[in-house]
């Protein structure tokens, strides 16, 4: 699965539905031709339904002719109100053998605006007897942003208070030894005496 030319969309209500327009190549990217709709709702409670125009045989022989020179099968996703427009593709071939039977993963941004789009196949569904190839058997998963972890400033900032504070009443106490905290000082007054002494003999 691959995603490309990713454009964010605008900011807007998280209210709402949005309207993808589904379009295809059948001839790896020179021309587009309508296949459905993709209807998002910008809340994470509802579910994302596709309307898709039947595919006609010889689109169906022009994938088919896609996978027998191992080409790719390319879509673009087009927001009908927010300014967005996204492609992907697959290999051909495995959409073939599994008999158009594909998930389209939609990216959603924290403001409910589609941000990518990733395109695949279901192989596992490869044995497909009495599957009509007029239509996409499509399955639409919407992926959300999610919160990454933030750092935990609280206790950061009551750590830093309470050193301030020990230092502050003289609790704080030295671990390092006197050579260790003065060596820069001994090791070269060691040296001019060592060179003195030599010079005296």
């Amino acid at each position: 699965m691959c995603s490309s030319d990713l454009v964010a969309g605008s900011e807007v209500d998280l209210e709402g539905e949005m309207r993808l327009r589904l379009e295809h190549s059948l001839d790896l990217g020179r021309t587009w031709k309508p296949r459905g709709l993709v209807s998002l709702t910008r809340s994470r409670s509802g579910s994302p339904t596709i309307q898709q125009d039947v595919l006609s045989s010889d689109d169906y022989e022009k994938i088919k002719e896609l996978c027998s020179n191992n080409e790719l099968y390319m879509i673009k996703v087009i927001g009908e109100v927010d300014p967005v427009e996204l492609q992907s593709f697959v290999s051909a071939c495995p959409l073939v053998e599994s008999g158009m039977a594909e998930t389209l993963v939609v990216h959603v941004d924290w403001r409910g605006s589609v941000v990518a789009v990733n395109q695949g196949t279901r192989l596992e569904e490869a044995i497909y007897k009495g599957r009509n190839r007029e239509r996409f058997d499509t399955k639409i998963v919407v992926q959300n942003m999610e919160n990454g972890p933030t750092p935990d400033t609280a206790a950061f900032i009551q750590k830093v208070e309470e050193e301030k504070a020990r230092k502050m009443t003289g609790e704080t106490t030295e671990n390092k030894s006197f050579f260790s905290k003065y060596w820069m000082y001994i090791v070269p007054v060691g040296i001019f005496m060592l060179i003195n002494s030599a010079a005296g003999t």
